[in-house]
């Protein structure tokens, strides 16, 4: 059919220095798909905190992050002074099965973090790392337990997890310090005291990966966040400590925030020297 009669193309072609058709049309499209991008980005949450980790539109659902092949994060949600935080944890992917670091803030995203393992990797869970006795790195702990999975800790997260109510730990990891996970291996180091008192960072020597965790701040992070527990003086020697022991770190992860490299520890230092934190 056509739907151009030959009045309408008398009328455009006597029009002097007109532009064709096809022209208006695709500038159109382009004009609305901007628009229609812009808006989208404008309501669409978050996919990382912007400023110190703090999420202002979140489903507080689990969310994962492939770092390598083998090493994902598991991002999870928490309230700490009245606002919404990201935690990273960590699930390593070994022929034998899975390890996981920390756990999610909540039994309901470690529920989540369950049945995702479960669809994607088809493997059962080895043991759980718990790098310190917070409740964004513990509190779905007593998940674990009831499927009877492992639960590694030094003997004072231990201690600070019975005295929290986090649950019953097994504390060997002041001993066995690298732990075989089918063709991998995990390390764990204690560099001292920093943003807690048992606070420990893990090292993953097949992937030169650097767990941090909370000893650790992202690059957005401005301040020390949660500091209850700290000492900053041993801080700062704690993450010279790290940075001595592990120089080839290729990738860093830390407790909240987005990874990055090795400047990440530098950043935490200089948060940790300046005299507005």
């Amino acid at each position: 059919m056509n739907f151009v009669s030959s009045k309408n193309t008398r009328f455009f072609s006597s029009i002097p220095f007109m532009i064709p058709i096809r022209v208006l049309i695709l500038a159109f499209c382009i004009g609305f798909s901007f628009t229609k991008c812009n808006f989208q980005k404008a309501s669409a949450p978050l996919p990382f905190p912007v400023s110190n980790d703090i999420v202002s539109q979140s489903s507080h659902h689990l969310e994962w992050i492939k770092v390598k092949e083998t090493v994902w994060i598991h991002k999870s949600y928490g309230e700490f002074g009245g606002q919404t935080y990201s935690a990273n944890g960590l699930v390593i992917v070994t022929n034998k099965g899975v390890v996981v670091v920390d756990t999610p803030w909540s039994e309901s995203q470690t529920e989540e973090l369950f049945a995702w393992i479960q669809s994607k990797f088809q493997k059962e869970i080895l043991y759980l790392i718990v790098t310190h006795a917070h409740d964004d790195r513990m509190a779905g702990t007593p998940l674990f337990q009831k499927r009877n999975i492992p639960i590694f800790s030094t003997s004072l997260t231990a201690k600070l997890a019975k005295e929290k109510g986090f649950g019953k730990t097994n504390p060997i990891l002041d001993i066995q310090t690298r732990l075989g996970a089918g063709n991998q291996w995990v390390e764990v180091f204690y560099p001292g005291h920093g943003h807690s008192a048992d606070n420990i960072v893990v090292w993953l020597p097949d992937t030169h990966i650097l767990f941090g965790g909370c000893l650790i701040k992202s690059l957005e992070a401005n301040d020390l966040g949660n500091t209850k527990e700290a000492n900053r003086e041993e801080w700062e020697n704690s993450v010279k400590r790290v940075l001595s022991r592990y120089p080839d770190a290729e990738v860093v992860i830390p407790g909240h925030g987005d990874w990055g490299k090795l400047d990440l520890l530098r950043h935490t230092i200089r948060l940790l020297v300046s005299p507005d934190n």
